[in-house]
């Protein structure tokens, strides 16, 4: 049986699990535009889950941070917003 307590730690447990596998299988992706494509599901999704309502630039750059940062700044797409990697979370 697979407990949670053997797993890797989740980098931001407002996203769960589920988020931190979809970003693990992104980074795997080989093609460029089909990790792009699956960058922009991810971004969906982590809104949906997001406890702040609204869709501002600020939260959309703020959601591509956090994609990032749970990837381990791995994923290579191309980020609409600035990545900064001593964002504050």
């Amino acid at each position: 049986m697979d407990y949670n307590t053997n797993r890797p730690a989740i980098r931001m447990r407002e996203y769960g699990r589920n988020v931190q596998q979809m970003v693990e299988q992104a980074c795997l992706i080989e093609d460029r535009q089909q990790r792009q494509q699956a960058a922009y599901e991810i971004i969906t999704t982590m809104n949906k889950l997001s406890s702040e309502k609204g869709n501002s630039l600020e939260k959309q750059a703020k959601l591509w941070n956090h994609l990032a940062y749970i990837s381990g700044y791995r994923l290579d797409v191309d980020y609409p917003f600035e990545i900064i990697k001593n964002y504050e979370f």
